[in-house]
């Protein structure tokens, strides 16, 4: 018999569709807000519910060039999909296991770490970070190579055939008027250091805030990780800052673990602090791409109004 030919997926979701509707109702749809301005805040929340595959994909976005169908979008949308499938089954049970106050080994750690580290990195805005970094070294890199291209014969032969001058090669690379980018195949390469990662995560201490009313929002971002700190040593892995909304119950926050031979894990129970929920609601928002979700439209409402209260009081959470 003929081989059946293979399913093409189209339509590429950067966050897992398990993952999101942990914030769904009994109807399978939430409530998206959109973030349409920064400052001052204007933010839109719709007035009706979608579902999540409507949300957080791209066509094609695991391709060499994102929009254009390859089998490499399809190799890896099988491979995300086998990982999607395994963390669907496991993260339920610790999930539980952090409401209901019972000890959380180091294996759990480590599993979560896993699922964080494999959502940042085949999320939109690692890639978009990626993008930004290689298109400013490569720049720095011509920049310092343009001085010195009249010293190679063949780049010289080059320059000539196509009527460019040394002066005019420096003047194009100094105005920075083009992007570099070499594929979206570049950044998920770091998928092979993931390992290292995870261990370093896991090593780190974390606070974990509890919501037991289900409050606590999710976005387009679930996995933020921001420098605490100006200066270039600061921005190290195990310096930076790491919160990942695991549940609508679960909020993670990673730090620096100062005592290497204490705790490295604690609960905060603030179901009864609206405030605090919505401080963290609210900074994860701002950190969002673009959308955050839940299913409870009321909730999103007081979002709004705490947002615009941090604002006014010259608190704008950031971006």
């Amino acid at each position: 018999m003929p081989t059946p030919p293979l399913q093409i997926t189209k339509k590429q979701h950067y966050v897992p569709q398990f993952y999101l509707r942990q914030w769904v109702d009994n109807e399978g749809g939430f409530y998206p807000i959109k973030i349409e301005q920064d400052e001052p805040p204007v933010l839109k929340i719709f007035k009706n519910k979608s579902g999540p595959s409507s949300f957080c994909y791209e066509n094609f976005f695991y391709a060499q060039k994102t929009g254009v169908k390859d089998e490499v979008s399809q190799l890896f949308e099988e491979k995300f999909a086998e990982i999607e499938a395994i963390f669907s089954n496991e993260l339920p049970a610790i999930e539980k296991k952090i409401v209901n106050n019972e000890q959380i080994t180091e294996l759990d750690k480590y599993r979560l770490s896993e699922c964080m580290l494999f959502l940042h990195f085949r999320g939109k805005k690692y890639r978009h970070d990626a993008e930004k970094m290689t298109d400013k070294l490569m720049k720095q890199m011509f920049q310092h190579r343009v001085q010195y291209m009249d010293k190679d014969p063949k780049f010289e032969a080059d320059m000539k055939k196509h009527g460019l001058t040394k002066e005019k090669m420096i003047e194009f690379v100094n105005g920075e008027q083009y992007t570099v980018s070499l594929g979206n195949i570049q950044h998920l390469k770091i998928m092979d250091d993931i390992e290292g990662f995870c261990n370093l995560l896991t090593a780190k201490y974390w606070k974990v805030y509890i919501s037991r009313r289900s409050e606590f929002i999710t976005t387009d971002n679930p996995y933020l990780d921001k420098a605490l700190s100006n200066t270039f040593w600061g921005n190290d892995f195990l310096s930076r800052e790491q919160v990942f909304i695991l549940s609508p119950r679960v909020v993670i926050v990673a730090r620096y673990p100062h005592d290497k031979n204490g705790k490295k894990f604690s609960r905060k129970d603030i179901t009864n602090d609206k405030g605090k929920v919505q401080i963290l609601n609210t900074h994860v928002l701002m950190n969002s791409i673009k959308f955050g979700f839940h299913k409870d439209k009321t909730l999103l409402e007081e979002l709004d109004h705490c947002v615009h209260f941090l604002y006014e009081n010259k608190k704008p959470p950031q971006r």
